[in-house]
């Protein structure tokens, strides 16, 4: 069988005209083209306003990966879901629930659509999926199926939308009827864990980092910015050579001199080699690094090699800020960073809005989307305890609906820090550079918690941290590590029902807390660790109120007595 022609028009197969706004008046939450249902390649919903860890190619819906004769079906799709209650989809009978899809699950259902048509090329079948019989749906399901279990899942879900949507498809759509998915276990929870050996020695890099190294890595960006404010680029009179050759020579016979070398190796720049610009800024001119180079050049490197051998040091980095000491894991003590440059301050700079994130989504257990809407002035208090304000996206109308979260003084502090270097006032961890990168103004989650983790091992033992074993990390195993954690403190229930806001359904739900929460494995031998360790102190206490006359009972015996 061959493939259907292409039609002409949309609306002669669906019912919806080609002028037909793809997103109505008042789902318009901000700025952002108005896509028609006619539109190709694609539609830009950015209007509709995106959770802050999606980035803008997310908020298109693509058409021109689809074969002939699977446009509209695509589109159909996609416009039901979008305006479940429009009355082209009222008048074809369809009543589902009245919220719109959120785009990520539209997107994931055309993204099986896409593989359904491959599959349906490869079979010989038609986009016309009035002509399929119930054993071309079982074919594909059961393809997807020796996928991967979640593949089964996206196929399943598939077919059973285009079954609930056959009205307003061509020809009347699929007539197969789907059952529900059947779940592969009872209540247990997917998301995996983050072993110990690799949790606690992720948090204290990402504590040391706000705790510690954060002073040190403001005041050395503060520092260089306002050299960088006096340096040549805002010289309005440009010195002659004569003033360029005393202001070198200046500084190499000063009793301060020294010669900074590159810290880090990017571009020309080599670990190691003499910092040309830094050695520039710390003239009294605030030169630039091109006066080491063209005509005079080479007779001005010439004298600072001269002087280097004539006993000026050399120094990494240019920074006056003194690093902070610390103990290293192998029982030495030294700075933790050999010193400051411009690049080493950026990269730097990259890491700490890394620590801050992954401490606040650890410790606050909030949603990735929930860390990423908090914004400058977000952290106040609620009924007197510290709280900060975000917004939460997750079964939320468009745009999200705001939150308060109560959290800890570290968190407080984490928060601080990233105000500090914040680059977007709506956004704390946002780009902490100038520019905006790949849509997402610097930030990709996954992408930056494997740098972080990166950066940490690649600088350790010298930075005082030790290795973080490079396990699989993903934001919402956060909030699950900590959920296993929490319950199983002391009153931790409590604790968490407050943090997870499911303290209100807690009675009605307590299986799904309670699984979401249960340790695995190696999370067991942790806490019986810490069991043992509390049963001992118990103990030691009985010993003392014994010592002083007061004979306390303890044990199963002690109720029955």
């Amino acid at each position: 069988m061959t493939n259907a022609p292409e039609p002409q028009t949309c609306s002669t197969l669906t019912g919806f005209d080609p002028d037909e706004p793809v997103l109505p008046a008042d789902r318009r939450v901000t700025d952002g083209p108005d896509p028609r249902f006619g539109d190709l390649p694609r539609w830009d919903l950015t209007a509709s306003g995106l959770a802050p860890n999606l980035n803008a190619a997310q908020a298109h819906l693509r058409f021109d990966v689809y074969p002939d004769g699977w446009v509209p079906t695509a589109k159909t799709l996609a416009m039901a879901m979008l305006q479940p209650v429009h009355p082209i989809v009222r008048r074809a009978g369809i009543y589902r629930s009245n919220r719109p899809y959120k785009l990520k699950s539209i997107r994931h259902v055309l993204t099986e659509l896409r593989y359904l048509a491959e599959w349906a090329a490869r079979a010989g079948l038609t986009a016309d999926l009035s002509a399929w019989t119930h054993a071309d749906g079982d074919a594909y399901l059961a393809e997807r199926k020796a996928r991967s279990f979640s593949a089964g899942r996206s196929a399943n879900d598939l077919l059973r939308h285009l079954g609930d949507f056959r009205g307003l498809l061509p020809n009347g759509g699929l007539s197969i009827q789907v059952g529900p998915w059947a779940a592969r276990s009872g209540g247990e929870v997917k998301t995996p864990v983050i072993p110990p050996e690799t949790f606690w020695p992720l948090v204290r890099a990402c504590w040391t980092y706000i705790d510690t190294f954060a002073p040190d890595i403001t005041a050395a960006r503060d520092e260089i910015a306002l050299l960088n404010t006096r340096g040549p680029k805002n010289r309005e009179v440009r010195p002659s050579t004569r003033d360029i050759d005393d202001a070198l020579d200046a500084w190499l016979s000063s009793p301060q001199a020294f010669v900074p070398l590159h810290i880090y190796t990017l571009g020309r720049a080599r670990a190691g080699d003499i910092n040309w610009d830094g050695l520039g800024l710390c003239t009294a001119l605030r030169l630039s690094g091109t006066n080491f180079y063209g005509h005079r050049g080479p007779a001005r490197q010439l004298r600072v090699h001269q002087a280097i051998s004539q006993g000026v040091p050399t120094r990494y980095g240019y920074s006056s800020v003194q690093p902070a000491a610390v103990e290293r894991p192998d029982s030495t003590h030294g700075p933790w960073i050999s010193g400051f440059d411009r690049i080493i301050v950026s990269k730097e700079l990259t890491q700490l809005r890394n620590a801050a994130y992954i401490f606040v989504a650890i410790m606050t257990m909030m949603r990735d989307s929930e860390v990423q809407s908090l914004a400058t002035g977000a952290i106040g208090t609620h009924y007197g305890a510290p709280a900060v304000t975000s917004t939460l996206h997750k079964m939320q109308p468009y745009g999200g609906t705001p939150q308060r979260w109560w959290v800890s003084e570290p968190v407080v502090r984490a928060l601080e820090v990233a105000e500090q270097i914040t680059r977007d006032e709506n956004r704390l961890f946002g780009t902490v550079r100038e520019g905006v990168h790949r849509g997402l103004t610097g930030f990709d989650q996954y992408e930056q918690i494997r740098s972080f983790v990166a950066w940490v091992n690649n600088h350790s033992p010298e930075n005082g941290l030790e290795p973080i074993p490079t396990t699989p990390l993903a934001p919402h195993m956060f909030r699950r590590t900590m959920a296993v954690i929490t319950a199983n403190e002391p009153d931790g229930e409590i604790a968490l029902g407050i943090t997870l806001k499911h303290n209100a359904v807690r009675a009605l739900a307590n299986a799904t807390t309670s699984g979401y929460a249960a340790p695995t494995p190696e999370w067991a031998k942790e806490f019986e660790h810490h069991a043992k360790e509390a049963a001992a102190g118990e103990l030691v206490a009985d010993w003392a109120r014994h010592a002083q006359g007061d004979h306390a009972l303890r044990g199963p015996g002690a109720t029955t007595f």
